[in-house]
């Protein structure tokens, strides 16, 4: 890609794929440009929260990068609030918008809990608060950017694993680590994600461009190699294995008596395949993810990892 020679806005700081982004992004701005942090916590080179009104910027941002919730257990993201804040982030650049934006949404909005490699063609329904919310904000981007000449990017990432990650993710690396999550024999469904490093450079490779593209990393693992892959870079914790039979027991009883995790809905997720297809963005953008799997085995962390 071109070097980026004008200021980059990155709002979201307090998500943990900030970071992610900022030390992509460093890598293709040039030393006559500033990459920005626009929310809260220690990141934020601009402190300030948008749900409280219009920030004022200190430089003219020509590109904006929007994450503004990763997390789907955040309760306060609802379609209210999130559009609050993305209203009082365009009112923000008055007579000086951007060139471009890159907004981080999520495969949620599709609406859908099986599936097989999912493309953008499906028509978003979003199930659920957080996905609805998603959505708003991508429907309140398009309108905006095409009134205001701005193009678009909309990247619907699949589940992102990363330092901090948030989400169903979590909850699974709880599990593990605590020692309560449990492999199900002859269990082979797969799902989608991608790693936070991959869909930071998703975002520099999708800077300037319009459209919509799932963003994931080409592999959808299996959930067993997912999980002894999380395992792995936790010290190799060990999960134990369920017979079919047993699974189905626990679960039964489990939804009148809960005293474990695996209850018949989350039973049912867990035997259930559900991935999306990133090969839109591979063939127009030219964008090579890595498998999340590979990664949690094979990369070196050190001080400097994120």
């Amino acid at each position: 890609m071109d070097i980026l020679d004008k200021d980059i806005l990155i709002v979201g700081s307090q998500e943990f794929v900030a970071p992610y982004i900022y030390r992509e992004l460093e890598k293709h701005i040039s030393s006559n440009a500033r990459l920005w942090l626009l929310g809260t916590g220690p990141l934020a080179g601009i402190n300030f929260d948008l749900s409280n009104g219009v920030v004022s910027l200190p430089a003219k941002m020509d590109t904006v990068i929007y994450c503004d919730s990763i997390d789907t257990r955040v309760k306060s993201y609802t379609s209210e609030t999130a559009l609050c804040a993305v209203g009082n982030l365009v009112k923000s650049f008055s007579n000086s918008v951007p060139s471009n934006m890159v907004y981080i949404s999520t495969v949620d909005v599709y609406g859908i809990e099986e599936g097989d490699l999912i493309t953008e063609e499906l028509t978003p329904k979003p199930l659920d608060r957080f996905a609805m919310a998603k959505f708003d904000v991508e429907i309140f981007l398009t309108r905006w950017c095409k009134e205001h000449g701005v193009s678009l990017a909309i990247l619907r990432p699949a589940r992102i694993v990363g330092t901090g990650m948030g989400g169903n993710l979590r909850i699974l690396v709880n599990r593990i680590y605590r020692g309560s999550y449990r492999h199900i024999a002859g269990n082979d469904s797969r799902v989608s994600v991608v790693h936070a490093e991959s869909l930071a450079k998703a975002v520099a490779k999708t800077i300037g461009l319009n459209g919509i593209w799932n963003v994931t990393d080409g592999v959808d693992p299996m959930r067993f190699d997912l999980a002894e892959a999380l395992s792995w870079r936790m010290g190799n914790k060990r999960i134990y294995t369920l017979k079919s039979h047993e699974a189905r027991i626990i679960a039964r009883v489990n939804d009148y008596i809960p005293m474990f995790w695996l209850d018949t809905a989350a039973l049912k997720r867990e035997l259930t395949t559900l991935t999306f297809s990133g090969a839109k963005l591979r063939d127009e953008v030219g964008f090579v993810p890595q498998s999340v799997v590979d990664f949690l085995r094979t990369h070196d962390y050190n001080e400097q990892s994120l």
